[in-house]
C-alpha cells in the first residue's frame, strides 16, 4: 500500500520529488517494532517454561542457541544498557499486571513502574538508554 502511494506521488511530482517520513511516524513505527519483538520473545520464553513446568519437557539444549541469537540481536539493536533491562523483563518479570515491577533510574533517582512492554519502551526512551 505504501509503495503504491509513493509511486503515485512520484508520478504526480516527478522524479525529483522527495518523500520524508515525519519523526512522529518513525517513532511510532519503532515503538510498534519494539513491542512486537519483545512481546514475542517473552511469549516464547514463557511457553517453553510452561512446557517444562507442566509436562516435564526440557528444551533448553535445543533452544539455548536461539535465545543467544535473539539476545545478541537485542543488544545490537537497542544497546547494552537497554538490552540488560529488556532481558530482565523477558526472563525475570512474571505477571506484571498483578505485581509492581519497576526500573530505578540512578541518574535521575526516579522509580518507573512498568506493567507492559509498551510502558517498558516509554521508560527506556525517557531514560535515554535506547540506541
Amino acid at each position: 500500500m505504501r509503495e503504491k502511494i509513493q509511486k503515485k506521488l512520484k508520478e504526480i511530482g516527478g522524479d525529483n520529488l522527495q518523500i520524508k517520513e515525519s519523526s512522529k511516524s518513525v517513532e511510532k513505527k519503532q515503538k510498534e517494532i519494539f513491542v512486537s519483538i519483545i512481546t514475542q520473545f517473552k511469549d516464547v520464553w514463557e511457553k517453553s517454561n510452561a512446557l517444562q513446568r507442566d509436562h516435564g519437557v526440557n528444551l533448553v539444549q535445543y533452544e539455548e542457541k536461539y535465545y543467544k541469537i535473539i539476545e545478541l540481536l537485542v543488544y545490537e539493536l537497542y544497546g547494552s544498557r537497554a538490552a540488560e533491562i529488556i532481558m530482565w523483563w523477558v526472563y525475570d518479570v512474571e505477571n506484571p499486571k498483578k505485581e509492581d515491577y519497576y526500573i530505578y533510574d540512578k541518574e535521575n533517582k526516579t522509580k518507573h513502574i512498568v506493567k507492559s512492554v509498551s510502558q517498558l519502551y516509554s521508560v527506556l526512551r525517557k531514560m535515554k538508554v535506547l540506541k
